[in-house]
């Protein structure tokens, strides 16, 4: 296939600054990622605009992995790659994900925020043919995608907020019954995410307690809010990715939990 020659042409430049660069640029590709930032709403007093992220990364996640298995187009191959991978290459997840929140958030960001996405989204969709697992048409086929993910959910924002609003009423646990649906779905289609997929989860059930329970996070500090919070997801986060089985996903499980929970009501109580 033409296409590889590509991938093959990126790597020639292959160097361990360039290796180490591309490894961690293409993690703004990554649904961890982008939960992370949606937590930093979510401590910030932003709940409106956090599950509105949350909830454009887990469809971005479950159409990108039907696509997939629809699709089913191997990886590459004849090049070095640089990440195991169990799904199919079209379209790339990662190239969707970014393009996606940029599509999404285009309208209330400002013109060097944009400048910034578009270069990132530049960047990864390059990481993703230096590291050897997509094709070019891959990565192309992700932004349009996320295009009009992105166009979509914008365009829905407004039931978003209202749904975010009204989890208390009569429709949060059919609401909920359906968000967890629609995760699962996204961790049988995603195997490489299964377990990080029940972060997903965890922070659904948080948010719907937070909701029921008419909480609402008041921090003094927003940067220590954010700071304190960021230390212990982290840390969750890292032990639960370097867990296997039951363990990594209780502990996935847990910093879902804590980011929708357990964090805003000690922020509350400590007067954070």
């Amino acid at each position: 296939m033409e296409e590889i020659l590509i991938n093959q042409f990126l790597q020639s430049f292959s160097s361990l600054p360039l290796d180490i660069f591309f490894n961690a640029i293409t993690f703004l590709g990554h649904p961890a990622f982008w939960i992370l930032i949606g937590a930093w709403f979510f401590w910030c007093g932003k709940e409106k605009k956090s599950f509105a992220l949350i909830s454009l990364i887990l469809f971005t996640t479950v159409i990108t992995g039907a696509l997939k298995a629809l699709i089913a187009r191997p990886r590459p191959e004849g090049v070095v790659t640089f990440e195991e991978k169990n799904t199919f290459s079209m379209p790339s997840g990662h190239a969707t994900i970014i393009s996606s929140v940029f599509f999404f958030a285009k309208t209330e960001i400002k013109k060097h925020e944009k400048a910034l996405f578009i270069i990132s989204i530049i960047l990864v969709g390059i990481s993703r043919l230096y590291l050897g697992v997509h094709f070019l048409s891959d990565v192309l086929a992700g932004i349009i995608l996320g295009y009009v993910l992105g166009k979509i959910f914008w365009l829905s924002y407004g039931e978003l907020k209202k749904i975010s609003t009204t989890l208390a009423k009569n429709n949060e646990g059919k609401i909920f019954i359906l968000l967890l649906i629609i995760t699962l779905i996204a961790l049988e289609l995603l195997p490489d995410w299964f377990n990080a997929g029940f972060l997903l989860i965890g922070y659904f059930i948080g948010y719907i307690t937070y909701t029921i329970k008419g909480i609402k996070i008041k921090p003094k500090n927003k940067n220590l809010s954010v700071l304190g919070g960021t230390i212990i997801f982290g840390t969750l986060g890292i032990s639960a990715y370097l867990s296997e089985g039951i363990i990594s996903q209780a502990l996935f499980l847990t910093a879902g939990i804590f980011t929708t929970l357990i964090w805003p009501i000690i922020v509350n109580k400590l007067k954070i």
